[in-house]
């Protein structure tokens, strides 16, 4: 867009120092598996590998449960929120949603319990809601570098995240 510059708005640093209440405080388990999407807890982190899933998924000594993320979905329980507005969007809306979907993809790929939990449309504007405060602000961080536009990105103590993206 000639003419105009991007902004981008911070308001306050993240701090990662927090304990996510989803997350399990009994490390007993040597190996567990979430029943939904297939992640797997081994070495106190939670990661995708199908063909060990798969392997391991009816031995007796794998515990199968849903992991934070398939939880957090189920509650619909946010700690980020992304808003999307204006002309621009309507104009690129597949386009970006695209860029979205790509991000989460590769997100998940670093860490698992990082996802989108709903994308609500809504014509002008698009509100989207995940699982983890960080996946929010790469979303916005995202399609700011890929569509310029204004970037507003707000932490608040309890750890969520909301960030607004205009153009």
């Amino acid at each position: 867009m000639k003419g105009r510059k991007a902004s981008l708005k911070v308001t306050k640093k993240a701090i990662d120092a927090y304990k996510d209440s989803y997350l399990s405080k009994d490390d007993q388990h040597e190996m567990a598996m979430c029943k939904q999407c297939h992640a797997i807890y081994h070495n106190k982190r939670w990661s995708f590998d199908e063909k060990l899933y798969m392997k391991k998924r009816d031995h007796k000594k794998t515990l199968l449960v849903l992991c934070p993320a398939c939880q957090k979905i189920r509650d619909k329980y946010a700690e980020g929120f992304v808003t999307l507005k204006g002309n621009y969007l309507k104009e690129h809306k597949q386009d970006i949603l695209n860029l979205i979907k790509n991000e989460e993809e590769k997100a998940m790929g670093y860490n698992p319990l990082e996802r989108i939990i709903e994308i609500k449309d809504r014509g002008s504007v698009v509100n989207i809601t995940t699982t983890h405060e960080k996946l929010a602000q790469r979303l916005g961080k995202k399609v700011h570098k890929a569509c310029q536009g204004r970037l507003e990105i707000k932490w608040t103590e309890d750890r969520v995240t909301r960030v607004v993206w205009e153009r």
